[in-house]
Parts: C-alpha cells; structure tokens; sequence
C-alpha cells in the first residue's frame, strides 16, 4: 500500500490539475486584431494571463460556414452576412451541456450557436420571433448581456434592461420573454435602466440561481430571476481610469475576471464579495480587449469562494444517488455521521425552499425524497446541518 500511495497522490494532482486548467478557459469576442474595435472574432483564451489557446472563428481566416436553421426552414444567408458576426457580437455565452457557444449580433434579432463538437464551423440560427427585441432605434434594445444560468437555461438582456429573455437548449429549444427588471428599494438611485451607469457590460450567474450583471460602468446588481428585482450591490474597486467592464466570465477559483472593449492592457480579476479588482498576472501573453467572455463556470460552485460552505461537505459522510435523479426521486445515504438530529433542507435554483425535515441519524441509513408535485426540473442544492445549525453538508443534485 505505502508503494502505491504516492503515485496515486501523484496522479489524483495531475488529474485535478487538468481540470482546474479546463475550467479557467472562456471564450472572449474580440476584433480581429489587438485593439481593434468590429467585434468579429471568437477566440478561447487562458483567464489565468489573457492568452490565445486558438482561435475558433475569424474573418482573417479562409474558413467555410455551414448554417443550419432551428425551425428547419433554411433561408438565403446573403453574402454580406456570410460571416456568422457579421454585425457585431456584443452577448455570448457558453452551454457546457451540449458544448455550444451561443452569441446574438449586435444589430441581428436572432439566437445564435456554434457547435464546438466539430472542427468544421457550424452555426445554428433560431429565429423565433420571441428572442426579437424589436426595431433597432438606438442602442437600447440591443443584448449586450448573455448567460447559462444555475438551472441549465440561457438568459439574455438588452442594454436598457427592459428585456430579459430566457431560452432552452433541448430539440425543441423554447425562447420565453421575462419582463423587465425590477430596482430593488435599496438601490439608492442607481438605476439597472439608466443608461450612465448600467448599459452595457456582461451577465455571470451563481450556483444559488441569481445572475450578476457587470456594467460598463463597472456597476454590479444582483438578479433574482423569479421575481426580476436586480439589486445593486456595489460598484467594482480598483481598476483603472477609463476601464468599461465589457465581458465578465468565472475563473476556477472563484473570482470574476472581467475584460474591457476599450482597454488593451490587461483583464482583471473581481472578488464577488469585497468587489476588490486586481490585474490578473498575464507575463507576455498578448491580451485582447473584448466586448465579451462566456464559459461555464458558476460563481460560489467552489466551496472555498464562500466561506459558509467552507467545510460543509464531508467526503464518504453522506451521499445522494441516483444524481441525477430518476422519476423526481432520489436517496440520500447517511454513513459515518455521529448519532443524533440532522436537518435537511432542499432548495430550488431561485433558493425557494422546496423540502425541510427533520432526520434521525444512527449509523448508516438512507432518507427517501420525493420532489412535491408541480416542482419543476432542473437544479436543486440540498443542505444539512447538525443540532448546531452547523452545515455538514452542502451539494447540487439535478432533477430531470
């Protein structure tokens, strides 16, 4: 056993490693070169120091598109707007589920992807008339805000926030119109409609269900989705005169690295709890300004971003399975907890409380639950805490 343990250690830090290193990759629209400002071009980059791994998409490039129409009714694609961002791209966001890069042109009212499952450029066009946000008139109604929220559905915003937008991935993707956002009593006058402080910019989202918006402004509101209150919660410290927050993606340990159209000199890295930005170390990578950054990582997913959760979850204590769960059911295993009185708490994505029950602990033991009826799909966070009201367990389980 003593010969096998280091190179398993060994191994377990590569792998660990390797995955840290996929998730602090985003996909940053960028112009064409540096400090170009026809945001045309898709390229992945490095979050740790702003680097190229390669580029997926550039006019530069002599590369061929395939498009592909949602509704099955393929339409010409004029040779001005051969190019998939022919327009402009201001809003992307990326869907880990099905490995797609989705993005809508600045001056377009269509929902665009680009399946990365392929080395050929295939772009997929929904033009459900539900993701138009109406006649271009001035900048207000352009989406300049995308994400995949907590519960595995997209979310997309115009520039004057009266246009949240929601849309699936599934075969038979369904484009739903929110409403517009609501200002929370506490926001002091700052407004998420005004246009000095809160256009533009880019959307995160956290594990608990809410999405961040980041302004260009470098103003910060939290965003309840059920209820479209936005709360502004703060404005981000630090960063240099003249820096807009134009894209905004989650590194893998926690923070917010944000980048700026107009700047070319570095991105930053965002503490979500003091706003503290700093710049991210990027030694002689080339960093590109860009109107934006996507990848899927979720704020507060990391345990030690958040200190409530810091020593919550106890490895072989408790268990859940099947996850994801089988006809809205799903067990949790008790083992190697002390005896006693354990509260078990299950909240939705938005943090409504869907389940709570007291949970007799002695030895190994499994606790059935039954979703109620009328819950919907997707992402849940159960929670237990001991008699303390200490959390002893903190974990997300999946409903389909």
């Amino acid at each position: 056993m003593k010969q096998l343990f280091l190179p398993i250690l060994l191994i377990s830090a590569v792998i660990s490693n390797q995955t840290k290193a996929q998730n602090n990759r985003a996909f940053a629209i960028t112009g064409e070169s540096k400090g170009n400002y026809v945001w045309t071009a898709i390229r992945e980059i490095d979050l740790s120091n702003g680097s190229v791994i390669r580029t997926i998409y550039s006019t530069n490039e002599a590369k061929s598109v395939n498009y592909n129409f949602i509704n099955g009714n393929a339409r010409t694609v004029f040779p001005q707007q051969a190019a998939p961002t022919a327009n402009g791209v201001a809003a992307t966001a990326f869907d880990a589920k099905n490995n797609r890069l989705y993005f809508s042109q600045m001056w377009g009212n269509d929902l665009r992807y680009v399946d990365l499952n392929t080395n050929e450029l295939v772009v997929t066009i929904n033009d459900d008339a539900n993701f138009s946000t109406g006649q271009r008139v001035d900048e207000s109604n352009v989406i300049t805000r995308m994400t995949f929220g907590a519960d595995g559905n997209g979310y997309a915003l115009t520039n004057d926030g009266n246009q949240l937008i929601q849309f699936t991935t599934g075969n038979k993707p369904v484009i739903n119109k929110l409403g517009a956002l609501i200002d929370s009593k506490k926001n002091n006058g700052i407004s998420v409609h005004n246009q000095c402080t809160s256009w533009g910019g880019d959307l995160i989202a956290d594990v608990y269900g809410n999405l961040y918006l980041f302004t260009y402004r470098n103003q910060v509101f939290k965003i309840n989705i059920a209820t479209r209150i936005a709360e502004h919660i703060g404005t981000v410290k630090n960063l240099p005169t003249n820096f807009t927050t134009n894209g905004a993606a989650v590194d893998a340990n926690g923070d917010v690295i944000v980048s700026s159209a107009t700047q070319i000199d570095n991105y930053f890295k965002v503490n979500l709890s003091t706003l503290e930005a700093k710049p991210i170390d990027k030694s002689d990578a080339t960093v590109y300004n860009a109107s934006d950054l996507a990848n899927a990582n979720l704020a507060y997913q990391n345990t030690k971003a958040n200190p409530v959760l810091e020593d919550a979850k106890m490895s072989n204590a408790i268990s859940i399975y099947p996850n994801p769960a089988v006809n809205r059911t799903f067990a949790v295993q008790f083992d190697k907890l002390p005896a006693g009185s354990y509260s078990l708490e299950l909240n939705d994505a938005n943090g409504k409380r869907v389940i709570t029950r007291t949970v007799a602990v002695n030895g190994l033991q499994n606790e059935k639950i039954n979703l109620p009826k009328g819950a919907a799909s997707g992402l849940y966070f159960i929670k237990i805490s001991n008699s303390t009201g200490k959390s002893v367990y903190y974990d997300k389980v999946v409903v389909q």
